[in-house]
């Protein structure tokens, strides 16, 4: 059996009004002249009684409810008309009085002046003592003149309770005589208090701003300058806006009530809520209405009258589904429980602070600053704290003008609109930018104004930069007063930045290729690690989806695949992140390159076996990680200590550990970065540390090898600043430790000493790895090395020769022996000593890179 829903209609008993027209309206505010403009003037208007008014009924309907009897129109074609024919028959055959302007007799009837206008009835004709249709017979129209003198008429006699109202202001441009009517609307303004008769003004201007001007052209001074000197004063000066949330609930009832649409009683709340949060005008959804099967949140949806993604959802659960912004959350959920106990508070009558729903968000671009404005607009809805929680979104720039008075109508305008809601102010900080001659300050000065008198009805969230937002907050107390609630948005770190492209892709339902997925989570480790300060998030994700899908598409159709179900291929990476992605990626191919360059090395058995031990453990530790099982207390620091006398390889094996680390993914670059202490150590206070971090972040991604280490604690005075260089260089190890790795070689006894600097230095220090002199023949094979190199050759008489002098300096060595050092000082002897002989013996072919053996030196 279907569910009986039982038909309510509204109650008559109370004043039928549409609250986007009347709710501003002041009568007892002593303005003589009201106005109603912007779009939705032209709009049509659902009154509780489920009656379709135009904007003339409405006013009329509340203007009599005020006790006006006399209610009186102007428009360019119809000249004089009335809806009613108590305000015709007040307006009949005026007593002017001596001296009125004109001398024809002024015998207004039916025949002449229109009577009752069309209404577009939604459940009822109008009541019995409603006015009569207007006659069949063409009324005799009426001369502009002749209006001023009963305008004037009716404006000045105070017998009657009177209203004039120009239906549409635009007409005044053409009155014929409009200088004279001016004229004698500035002799109305001046009428005494106790005279209530007044004037009201519909336009079509957009905005306030573009009605003053209008004024101004026309002549209207009076009114301009009227509107412009009102201060603060928000009554009778009234901005239409789209239907709210109860002029829709009215229209939903018709259609149930009267024209038995279909309804979805379950989403109602969240259907009339969103439908005012699309500002359509009224017409728009009377159409939408007519035409659909059913009023429900899913026809909406198919229907497409909707701007956004609308989920039953509540908003503060789809806020913990975001992607990462814990912070954000977090932050959310205090203020949320903070404005929950005010209000309970409030309700059992405790004094508390007056709620504020303002908050300042800060953060770099793209990390869902306006998504979570939005759904803040929302859960304040639903807590009750605001009525409809629509979002206005306005750049810095867009609340100032530019010329005198404009700044604070365009502030309050967005005001305006914002009301029951939220004002989203991104880049505010835009506000104080625009240099001496700027209103931005004006800006600033209205926005504060409305936030404290309407922090019932408005909550202003402003969004920038960390650093742009701090400087702007300062600039004003009342900014910072208001503003006291902060929302920090972090930068989305690699694996959330993974997680969003996964929701973009599956959007379109798309899969991945492995490759390709190990690729993506590559690229987003480098451009988080790279990011600045103009990074953008989720922006740069969004950007990379859709270049990826071009390509993607573009690869599908030439090669005839299946445009759903083939996967986005490395081949689909937009090319300036193609390399990017392979970095920092282990290739095996490349690392058994450079294991056989470590083996051809000369001698270093010792320093080769430790090498091969430290590739080991990182590749054993990738295992571990790639099941799971890696404990990350067991990672072992990757920075060295090279211990060994000059020459002994120690610069060149430092150089082959940046490119193994690279291949083996530990090191995005794998570069090398030389330095001593003259690179490290500044020459005032500051100085060194300044210096220390200009060099380590050079050298990120890469090595950072530190020759002669142990000079950087021996400067011999007590104004040296070599000890802060250490102090400095020991917290960036450990801070940038999967990033970095610094090798310190030198002396072994003076590393020793070295290591006494600082008491972090040595637990920062994965290993040290000896380097030992290089003994006779080895190197004999080190200038075997340098000959083969250059192409020269020797008899084996020189090779005997050399072997023996080789081993002789070996045996002799001093503590400061210069092993490989030493080889090449003797080669480069032979080399001097060759060259010697081409000239003096004119040598030709091969006998100029044949060593003879005169050319060895005696050690």
């Amino acid at each position: 059996m279907a569910e009986v829903v039982p038909l309510c209609l509204p109650s008559f008993s109370f004043v039928l009004m549409v609250n986007r027209v009347t709710q501003q309206l002041n009568l007892q505010d002593g303005d003589r002249f009201i106005i109603l403009y912007g779009n939705q003037t032209s709009d049509s208007f659902c009154s509780p009684d489920l009656t379709l008014q135009d904007i003339e009924q409405v006013l009329h309907q509340y203007l009599q409810q005020q006790g006006f009897n006399r209610i009186v129109y102007y428009s360019g074609v119809d000249k004089l008309y009335f809806l009613d024919r108590t305000s015709l028959e007040l307006s009949r055959n005026p007593d002017l009085p001596s001296g009125g302007h004109s001398s024809e007799t002024m015998n207004l009837d039916s025949q002449s002046i229109p009577l009752g206008k069309r209404r577009r009835m939604l459940r009822r004709t109008s009541p019995a003592s409603s006015s009569p249709s207007p006659s069949r017979t063409p009324p005799s129209r009426l001369q502009d003149i002749q209006c001023i003198s009963y305008l004037n008429y009716f404006m000045e006699d105070s017998r009657h309770k009177t209203a004039i109202i120009f239906s549409d202001v635009e007409d005044l441009q053409q009155f014929q005589n409009r200088r004279e009517l001016l004229g004698r609307m500035v002799k109305w303004g001046r009428l005494p208090a106790s005279h209530k008769n007044l004037c009201v003004f519909i336009s079509h201007h957009h905005n306030q701003s573009q009605f003053q001007e209008f004024c101004r052209q026309i002549g209207f001074t009076l009114l301009a300058n009227w509107l412009e000197n009102r201060g603060d004063r928000t009554f009778n000066v009234i901005q239409l806006n789209s239907p709210e949330e109860d002029e829709l609930k009215h229209l939903w009832n018709y259609f149930r009530i009267v024209q038995k649409k279909p309804v979805n009683w379950q989403d109602f709340n969240q259907f009339i809520t969103t439908l005012a949060a699309e500002k359509q005008p009224l017409k728009t959804w009377y159409d939408r209405f007519n035409l659909a099967p059913e009023l429900s949140l899913q026809v909406a949806k198919q229907r497409q009258w909707l701007s956004g993604d609308i989920t039953l959802k509540p908003a503060l659960m789809r806020l913990e589904e975001l992607v990462g912004l814990h912070q954000v959350k977090n932050a959310i959920r205090r203020k949320i429980q903070s404005l929950k106990i005010a209000e309970e508070r409030r309700k059992q009558g405790i004094a508390s602070d007056a709620k504020r729903l303002h908050l300042v968000f800060k953060g770099n671009p793209g990390t869902g600053k306006t998504t979570v404005a939005r759904l803040v607009g929302e859960i304040y809805r639903d807590l009750g704290l605001l009525r409809r929680g629509q979002v206005v979104e306005v750049g810095g720039r867009d609340l100032v003008a530019g010329y005198v008075g404009q700044t604070s109508i365009l502030t309050n305008e967005r005001v305006d609109e914002a009301l029951d809601g939220v004002l989203f102010i991104d880049e505010a900080y835009q506000l104080n930018r625009g240099g001496e001659n700027d209103f931005g300050q004006q800006a600033i000065e209205t926005l504060l104004k409305r936030m404290e008198d309407e922090r019932e009805r408005l909550a202003v969230i402003v969004a920038g930069y960390p650093q742009e937002m701090d400087e702007f907050l300062a600039t004003n107390p009342g900014l910072e007063s208001r503003l006291a609630t902060e929302v920090i948005f972090e930068d989305y770190n690699p694996e959330e930045l993974y997680a969003i492209l996964q929701q973009r892709l599956a959007r379109v339902q798309g899969q991945v290729s492995p490759p390709l997925e190990a690729g993506l989570k590559n690229l987003f480790q480098r451009v988080y690690e790279e990011r600045g300060a103009q990074f953008g998030n989720g922006r740069f994700v969004e950007n990379l989806f859709n270049d990826m899908d071009e390509l993607r598409s573009q690869r599908v159709e030439e090669q005839q695949l299946d445009p759903i179900q083939e996967p986005f291929q490395l081949a689909d990476l937009p090319p300036q992140y193609s390399q990017l992605a392979q970095q920092g990626r282990r290739n095996d191919d490349q690392l058994q390159t450079y294991l056989e360059e470590l083996q051809r090395l000369t001698g270093l058995e010792s320093v080769k076996a430790v090498v091969c031990q430290l590739i080991d453990t990182q590749i054993a530790n990738q295992r571990l990680q790639d099941t799971g099982l890696l404990n990350v207390a067991e990672v072992e620091s990757r920075h060295l200590l090279f211990v060994g006398n000059p020459g002994t390889g120690k610069t060149m094996v430092a150089r082959l550990l940046g490119k193994i680390y690279r291949v083996l993914g530990l090191l995005r670059k794998g570069h090398f970065k030389e330095v001593t202490r003259q690179d490290l150590v500044g020459q005032y206070v500051g100085h060194t540390a300044e210096k220390t971090k200009q060099v380590v972040e050079e050298a990120l991604d890469g090595v950072l090898f530190i020759d002669e280490a142990y000079s950087l604690s021996r400067g011999g005075t007590t104004h040296d600043f070599g000890q802060e260089a250490i102090d400095t260089l020991v917290p960036l190890m450990e801070n940038y430790r999967d990033r970095l790795v610094v090798i310190f070689a030198g002396y072994p006894q003076e590393m020793t000493e070295f290591l006494k600097a600082n008491s972090g230095l040595e637990s920062r220090l994965a290993q040290a790895i000896y380097f030992p002199d290089y003994q006779g023949d080895e190197l004999y094979q080190i200038w075997q090395g340098f000959c083969q190199r250059d192409g020269r050759c020797y008899s084996p008489e020189v090779a005997q020769l050399v072997r023996e002098q080789l081993q002789t300096l070996y045996q002799s060595r001093g503590a400061n022996f210069g092993n490989g050092r030493e080889v090449r000082k003797f080669y480069e002897a032979m080399v001097k000593g060759l060259k010697q002989r081409i000239v003096r013996d004119n040598l030709n072919g091969e006998a100029m890179m044949q060593f003879m053996m005169e050319d060895i030196p005696q050690i």
